[in-house]
């Protein structure tokens, strides 16, 4: 009997178990992640409103700080804010920052492509939010969130593990009562689970049962008090996730104020009780909204909550209203922009309002409009005063464009303030001139323009004795010293011109002097256009790649074969062929050249590997690049990039430099050519003996290939003492284990004087002029083909 009872027993518990685990497995577990996953969609939504509200204010900061706070939470793995051409505007990896999300992770970018907004792949729940623009369907940025859900679905396993053994213990517990119904203690252990239980639910959730391992009710005690435990830490997660939204409204600059759909305030945050004048949140809460309204829009409001009362409502931003009045405590009305935008809970209406405080704005208003217009510190008009003044002035007026001189020696000398007090002098003197019509202004630092309308003769008497004036600064006179360029300005339209000439004409040092009357030099100008002209076409040639090459073969001095050929860079601009001379220097003054090197160093190395694939026995090739960005390690990188992309033997390249005296830094430069050494890549001194290139530089730096420049050539001809110093270099470079070309050989003369003197290779028009790319092509098949 009692083995037949036991098998019921053992039978009844396997078909619960079978059963809770079904529940668990098809219910339980799927409605769970269901509410997890409403439950962050609908908080997703929320915040995307206050993202959206930040975008629209430009204010990326707030949003990259909720972005943060989001990410300290335990259970993210990923947050990421994408704008609309997905590209990572804010993440928890900071380094992802500014990156196509594509190229951080493709899956996330397909799923923020998608039209889905939720995925659950294993115990990851991938949510992503569309944030619209205010007023608009159309979203501009996407808010992606992973969380991981596993401490959750375990916490459910737990408590699924806790219901199975609870409801075991609770049949155990039921069936030994059955059994043991009359004794006392049965009734006692009752009572005392059922007092601990209510306790439980009147709020003392410390309350836990005693547990006797003696007692038959022992698993019950302690699955009950695990469950009281669990309960107890579910419930401080809850309150924990409750002061996470409250530090989050009050880390929000705008004051937030939600009303159901009668109007009565339901939550104000800190911000805005201090907006409004309160003291404490509850003076508002329960209060109609209509406290915070100015009177003469109350009745307007109320007609609004009327007319969108018992419509159909989205969770959308209802309306956006700027430079509306709000009013506080204690009655005083101050502008505002507000965001409305509604939502439910538990299907009842809400709304929220964000607001702003713009009494700020309104006081720099007037202050923004004089900045538009005057100069801050002489009180003159600014260039935008002078237009906008011309619209009312009858034209033509003489202008003068003044430079004001000698301001820099005052800022140095004595500081910016006597600086100011300068121009404030010369201000006030432009103002006093007794011209018809004056209009003075101040366009920019030091420099001024006069309108008038007095004829030239008057203008030139009053600038001369202007010349002569003294202003006193501090403690001291200092007399006023100026240029200036005269113009007639025949009508508004023409004044940028007439400006822009002005200007280029006291850009010319030549013309300049204390007091003079700079003339506007056609021939300046056009000489000025000429160059920034020229300047966009070098950079658009260099983008689209329409510079050249011509290579100039140097020979071995014994046998007169090729030994090796320089890459000589050329241009041909709409049919005219700039010289080098002209581009290369103007590069050198815009600041041009290291886009210029970057080009060449590319070009060389893939023409180089074009040969090597032609089946070419490639000469080694040397570039020409300035000292001044050559041993940058920007360079040196760029170097080493396109040796390795083109994969061409580094031996087949050599750098040629010239302008050493740019160097600044002979111990970086020498540790940078040693790293072109050890690549294989050598260094040649270029132009060797003329400005810096001298014996300093030689023995500075690890060099091995030197490049005699061609007037030692011609001039080391003509004399004994010539000959010296050309043998002598020779002979340095010898016992430096330097080879050494001589550039610049042009008859034959120099030629056998070379090959006695033991130099090594020599460059010249008597061997060869620099040729086209066919022809040198040319050149290394038939040298092939003689080896």
């Amino acid at each position: 009997m009692k083995s037949k009872l036991l098998i019921y027993v053992v039978l009844i518990i396997t078909a619960v178990l079978i059963c809770i685990f079904l529940a668990y497995q098809l219910i339980i577990k799927q409605s769970l992640v269901d509410s997890i996953a409403e439950d962050n969609l609908a908080r997703l939504s929320f915040s995307a409103e206050i993202l959206a509200y930040n975008f629209s204010h430009n204010d990326i900061e707030q949003s990259k700080n909720w972005l943060t706070l989001k990410s300290e939470l335990r259970d993210v793995e990923r947050v990421i804010l994408v704008n609309a051409n997905k590209v990572v505007v804010a993440s928890n990896q900071i380094a992802d920052e500014g990156k196509p999300l594509l190229e951080i992770d493709a899956n996330i970018f397909n799923f923020v492509s998608s039209d889905s907004r939720l995925d659950m792949d294993e115990n990851l729940l991938q949510l992503v939010q569309p944030i619209y623009e205010l007023g608009s369907n159309k979203a501009s940025h996407y808010l992606y969130l992973k969380r991981d859900i596993s401490n959750k679905l375990e916490q459910l396993q737990r408590q699924v593990f806790y219901l199975s053994v609870m409801l075991i213990s609770l049949f155990l517990f039921f069936f030994f009562l059955y059994l043991k119904v009359k004794r006392q203690e049965l009734k006692r252990t009752i009572f005392e689970i059922q007092g601990v239980i209510t306790q439980f639910n009147d709020g003392a959730h410390s309350a836990r049962v005693t547990e006797n391992k003696q007692s038959d009710f022992f698993p019950l005690q302690c699955t009950l008090n695990d469950s009281f435990a669990l309960n107890e830490y579910l419930q401080s997660y809850l309150n924990a996730q409750a002061q996470f939204s409250e530090l989050v409204n009050g880390l929000v600059t705008d004051a937030i104020v939600e009303t159901d759909a009668q109007g009565m305030i339901t939550h104000v945050n800190k911000t805005a009780v201090t907006m409004f004048g309160y003291s404490h949140e509850t003076e508002l809460l329960g209060s109609n909204v209509i406290v915070l309204i100015p009177t003469q829009y109350q009745r307007k409001h109320s007609q609004s909550m009327m007319n969108h009362s018992g419509k159909k409502h989205m969770e959308q931003v209802l309306n956006t209203i700027r430079n509306v009045a709000a009013v506080k405590k204690n009655g005083e009305a101050f502008p505002v922009e507000i965001v409305i935008s509604q939502y439910k809970v538990n299907e009842q209406q809400r709304y929220i309002a964000f607001v702003r405080d713009f009494s700020d704005v309104a006081k720099y208003e007037q202050s923004i409009k004089k900045l538009a217009y005057f100069d801050s510190l002489t009180e003159l008009q600014n260039l935008n005063g002078v237009i906008h003044q011309l619209k009312a002035i009858k034209l033509p007026m003489q202008l003068s464009v003044i430079e004001l001189e000698g301001l820099q020696d005052l800022n140095d000398v004595y500081g910016p303030k006597v600086g100011d007090q300068y121009i404030c002098a010369f201000a006030n003197a432009l103002t006093e001139l007794p011209l018809q019509g004056i209009i003075a202004a101040r366009v920019r630092s030091s420099r001024f323009i006069v309108l008038h309308q007095s004829s030239l003769k008057e203008e030139s008497k009053q600038f001369h004795k202007l010349n002569k004036k003294e202003v006193e600064l501090d403690d001291f006179y200092v007399k006023l010293k100026f240029v200036r360029c005269t113009a007639k300005l025949l009508s508004s339209e023409s004044l940028s011109d007439l400006l822009g000439q002005c200007d280029l004409a006291l850009r010319d040092l030549g013309n300049r002097s204390y007091g003079s009357v700079v003339k506007i030099d056609v021939d300046f100008l056009e000489e000025l256009k000429y160059q920034a002209w020229l300047k966009q076409a070098l950079e658009k040639a260099i983008e689209e790649q329409d510079l050249y090459f011509d290579y100039q073969p140097k020979f071995d001095t014994k046998t007169l074969k090729p030994c090796a050929a320089e890459a000589l860079i050329r241009w041909q601009c709409e049919g005219e062929v700039i010289s080098p001379g002209v581009f290369i220097t103007l590069a050198e003054k815009k600041g041009m050249m290291p886009q210029l090197d970057r080009y060449v160093i590319r070009t060389v190395c893939k023409q180089i590997r074009q040969w090597l694939d032609m089946g070419l026995e490639v000469l080694p090739i040397s570039i020409n690049l300035s000292a001044r960005h050559l041993f940058e390690q920007e360079t040196i990188a760029v170097i080493f990039e396109h040796v390795g992309e083109f994969d061409i033997p580094p031996h087949m390249l050599e750098v040629e430099v010239t302008e050493y005296g740019l160097i600044k830094d002979y111990k970086k430069t020498a540790i940078n050519m040693m790293r072109l050494e050890k690549a294989g890549i050598s260094v040649a001194i270029d132009d060797y003996g003329t400005g810096h290139a001298n014996l300093e530089t030689v023995l500075s730096l690890p060099i091995k290939h030197l490049k005699i420049d061609q007037s030692f050539i011609r001039l080391g001809m003509k004399s004994v003492k010539g000959q010296a110093i050309l043998e002598n270099i020779i002979s340095l470079a010898k016992s430096l284990k330097v080879v050494t070309t001589a550039e610049g050989v042009e008859t034959q003369e120099q030629l056998d004087y070379l090959k006695n003197a033991k130099c090594d290779a020599i460059q010249g028009y008597l061997l060869s002029k620099p040729m086209k790319l066919k022809d040198f092509e040319s050149l290394m098949k038939e040298s092939n083909k003689a080896v």
